[in-house]
């Protein structure tokens, strides 16, 4: 059986980011994947907003150059603008700039990153449990410890189910086509009844674009690809379909705990994503970091891990509890087009442009 200082769970950009911090804080460590590519299916929008941006959205956070450089191989399009589309088809139009990437390669650059400072990586490695303790993992390729368990495997956690974590994430059903085509460097977001519960959204990339939904379960029952169709069709999109995925997102805010004993949740497995729109992999990144700079502290000189918890809800927790609020607000507007009409209405063009930058209305 191997040791080491911190197992991580899941090699997206929350547990790709915290290893590679682990790793550069002295810490001995491991991060397993499931898939046998990093960053493979893509399911995601793909987009992230500009670091000036980022600075705006999630003020508290600390030192966002370091740590989302987004260089040229990653970019599929610039964009400047965003906007959303009322359910009569009304027009809220803000400069909003941000960058849509190529997510495979941009995930598989953070697990090279991490690998370069020092992170063990082993891809189809699934993790089914603990093994005795929670400083033991059991996985499809044997058995491995670690002192510090970092999970980050997605919104549907093993980790934290093993754990014991307590609390139950909503999850957002979201479904995606990639659809070739010429398409302007805009974000569009169309809210109501083509999207029951949620968004649709028409993200450009190269030659293609992003074209898919996000909706609650409670608000949708009907298979959502026929709901994908209804509006792609709606909207006129003809262009050849490349790809097509499907994936769940938490949308009911942060766990209240994301530390018991040696183990910590980050990412997804945490509910570190932004309510109101599913928006995750800046929220990850800073809480990946912050786990991981944590978890080598704890190895060196016994830094409590409930450090982490202190610390990212001090550098993310008012956006995530502002785009929280948010997103119940909404909810109570979902029952009808003509009422959600009537409130984007009211709010104009000042408040539907705090709705898109996750601040507070109130």
């Amino acid at each position: 059986m191997s040791n080491y200082d911190l197992i991580v769970v899941g090699a997206g950009p929350a547990g790709s980011t915290a290893a590679k911090y682990a790793a550069l804080g002295g810490a001995k460590t491991l991060l397993i994947e499931k898939r046998k590519e990093v960053g493979a299916p893509v399911q995601c929008g793909e987009f992230l907003p500009s670091l000036d941006e980022l600075n705006g959205l999630i003020p508290g956070a600390l030192n966002l150059d370091d740590l989302l450089d987004v260089k040229g191989r990653f970019i599929a399009r610039k964009t400047n603008k965003v906007i959303v589309f009322s359910p009569k088809g009304k027009k809220y139009e803000f400069d909003f700039k941000g960058t849509v990437i190529e997510r495979r390669v941009f995930d598989r650059s953070l697990a090279d990153d991490a690998v370069s400072s020092g992170v063990e990586l082993m891809t189809e490695t699934r993790f089914r449990g603990f093994s005795g303790s929670n400083k033991r993992i059991s996985t499809n390729k044997g058995t491995f410890e670690g002192n510090v368990i970092i999970g980050a495997d997605g919104p549907v956690s093993g980790v934290a189910k093993s754990a014991g974590f307590n609390g139950k994430k909503d999850l957002a059903r979201c479904v995606q086509y990639e659809i070739a085509g010429d398409f302007e460097p805009v974000i569009e977001m169309y809210s109501g009844s083509v999207a029951p519960g949620g968004y649709a959204w028409v993200i450009p990339k190269k030659e293609s674009a992003n074209v898919g939904l996000g909706v609650q379960r409670r608000f949708c029952k009907e298979p959502l690809k026929n709901v994908l169709d209804r509006f792609v069709e709606k909207i006129g999109i003809e262009g050849d379909i490349i790809s097509y995925t499907a994936g769940l997102v938490p949308c009911s805010g942060p766990l209240k705990k994301t530390v018991k004993d040696n183990v910590m949740l980050a990412g997804d497995a945490a509910g570190h994503v932004m309510a109101s729109n599913g928006g995750g992999i800046p929220i990850a990144m800073i809480c990946g970091r912050i786990a991981g700079e944590v978890a080598a502290g704890h190895i060196n000189s016994g830094t409590p891990l409930d450090e982490y918890e202190k610390r990212w809800r001090s550098q993310v927790g008012k956006t995530l509890n502002d785009s929280l609020k948010n997103k119940k607000l909404a909810d109570t507007l979902f029952r009808s087009d003509a009422l959600l009409e009537a409130a984007m209405d009211k709010l104009g063009m000042e408040g539907m442009e705090k709705v898109v930058r996750c601040r507070p209305l109130t």
